[in-house]
């Protein structure tokens, strides 16, 4: 079974660091992912695959305007226990990359002062995926659509964020501390998937 999977991640960020770039503990991702089955035994599978999310947020931050995106690039490992025509319950680990990058304009600097840079995170968790079509002899159709929630705990190394002018800028500005940032935390994420 190939699959294809889109939805939306919400994740609570508890860490000090993450305070800057918004006024609550929450950030929110766009979240895609493929998929494809590698091995099967009896109600049991195994599929690899490789998932892209993004989100952002913005805050003010010492009276700037600040802001915070993050990528991740993951490679899912999900090991699946079928019910038939009901669905499968899924259990997932997910480790990959995650680009940051934070920004303060800051109004005595021509450009903004920024931070971007590449680290490890990865991701843990279990939930389950209801079959929604067809509901009648799902066997004999190789097309089917389905609705999926999952939780867990997603990590992502944590960074010292001292935020610098550009290195083509002119400008001699003093570097911006804003402490270490760990966007690490309990998730969800609701999605909807095709397979054929």
């Amino acid at each position: 079974m190939w699959r294809v999977e889109m939805g939306y991640r919400g994740s609570f960020v508890t860490n000090a660091g993450y305070n800057p770039f918004s006024t609550q503990d929450y950030f929110s991702q766009f979240s895609l992912a493929g998929s494809g089955t590698l091995v099967t035994r009896g109600r049991f599978s195994f599929a690899p695959g490789i998932s892209w999310e993004y989100g952002s947020s913005s805050a003010t931050a010492r009276e700037d305007a600040a802001s915070f995106s993050m990528h991740r690039l993951a490679v899912p490992l999900e090991g699946r226990m079928h019910f038939g025509g009901w669905g499968y319950a899924f259990l997932r680990a997910a480790p990959g990359l995650a680009t940051q990058r934070a920004e303060i304009d800051d109004p005595s600097a021509s450009a903004p002062l920024t931070k971007t840079r590449w680290l490890f995170s990865t991701d843990v968790s279990a939930g389950y995926a209801w079959l929604l079509w067809p509901r009648a002899q799902p066997a004999a159709v190789l097309s089917r659509l389905w609705l999926q929630s999952d939780v867990g705990y997603g990590w992502v190394a944590a960074e010292r964020l001292t935020l610098v002018p550009d290195p083509s800028s002119s400008q001699h500005v003093t570097a911006v501390d804003l402490g270490t940032l760990a966007m690490q935390g309990a998730f969800f994420r609701i999605a909807v998937a095709a397979s054929f």
